[in-house]
């Protein structure tokens, strides 16, 4: 019996021997590759914003590794500014070599600016997939020219920025401020609304790029305005002809008849609802929305202002008044909240 066991202990020993060799022998073939500490890399890319094309190369002149393969992660038809790009680097450790590490620490960066995302070590540790991101891409000139009073109805216009996603304007008399910035997706503007008294007019416009990214106000000659002129201006823009809905409602005003055909536009086919700290304004398939008419939508009327959004609460239109909800839909044979009576038509009945 005590032989055996004799035995038995022998033979474990050598098992935990072998182990020891074993585990020895991997420390030292680990030990035998040099370990790469530090990362230097080159980043040069030509991805501009308005662009549809571009391209990220990444190189190094150090001799432990190489670079493999660059692949833009957010590869987009249309670079726009405010995007920030992103691309998968490749390292592969030369023989003799591995990487000691993957800490954001390691990397440095040198060309066009880049910074670390993330990394993961692969294929016993000779190879790293490695993140970066580039700068947020900026639009570029962003300047507006040509700010022009178009004739005498108060519309004015300005020459088109392709850089542009949309525009701001914002309206004075005797440098002082009409109104609130207003946003149009076109290169111009109905002040009509607003020239309602004698003085000497001029606006400010600004373009505004994707990501938010803002141009500088551009400033337009001033306009003097009689009070003759304004009350013409007035009485014109308060008595724009209806497009004749033919369902007995307020309208649509011809401009938007035109484009869109008639005033019966549902949901459907792409139009959607949109919203913002502004409030709610309609969109159509074709990236236009209707301004300062009525639209039926779903078979209830809204009303839309110079800029877009739905008004809400009681409306002068034709010499009539008309209430919309805070939902923006028009009442139709309903008491209004403050108990007047509007009529089949929408219109208030006295």
């Amino acid at each position: 019996m005590r032989k055996g066991r004799r035995l038995k202990c022998a033979v474990g020993c050598l098992v935990t021997v072998f182990a020891l060799i074993l585990s020895v022998g991997g420390v030292l073939a680990a030990e035998d590759r040099t370990p790469i500490e530090e990362i230097n890399l080159i980043v040069d890319s030509t991805i501009e914003a308005g662009n549809s094309k571009g391209r990220v190369s990444v190189t190094t002149s150090d001799s432990s590794y190489r670079v493999g393969s660059v692949q833009i992660l957010n590869n987009n038809d249309d670079w726009q500014g405010g995007m920030t790009p992103r691309a998968e680097v490749m390292l592969y450790a030369h023989n003799g070599y591995y990487f000691g590490s993957s800490a954001k620490k390691v990397f440095h960066f040198s060309g066009d600016d880049a910074a670390y995302v993330t990394a993961r070590r692969e294929d016993d540790r000779t190879a790293i997939a490695l993140t970066i991101k580039l700068d947020k891409l900026d639009n570029g000139d962003l300047s507006i020219d040509g700010a022009s009073w178009n004739g005498d109805d108060g519309t004015v216009l300005w020459n088109e920025n392709p850089r542009a996603k949309y525009y701001q304007v914002k309206l004075y008399r005797d440098n002082t401020s009409v109104m609130g910035i207003r946003t149009t997706y076109e290169a111009y503007y109905n002040f009509a609304g607003y020239i309602t008294r004698q003085g000497n007019y001029y606006f400010t416009v600004r373009a505004v790029g994707s990501g938010s990214e803002k141009g500088d106000w551009s400033s337009s000659d001033s306009w003097y305005v009689s009070a003759r002129e304004a009350n013409n201006i007035s009485d014109r823009y308060n008595s724009k002809p209806d497009g004749g809905s033919g369902s007995g409602g307020p309208g649509v005003s011809r401009a938007a008849k035109d484009s869109h055909e008639s005033g019966a536009i549902t949901s459907t086919g792409g139009n959607h609802w949109c919203e913002d700290q502004g409030g709610r304004w309609y969109q159509y398939s074709d990236g236009s929305y209707p301004v300062d008419c009525w639209v039926l939508i779903d078979n209830k009327y809204y009303c839309f202002g110079q800029n877009g959004y739905i008004r809400c609460g009681w409306i002068e239109w034709g010499g009539k008044w008309y209430y919309t909800g805070a939902d923006g839909i028009m009442l139709v044979n309903a008491r209004t909240p403050d108990n007047y009576f509007v009529g089949g038509d929408g219109a208030w009945i006295p």
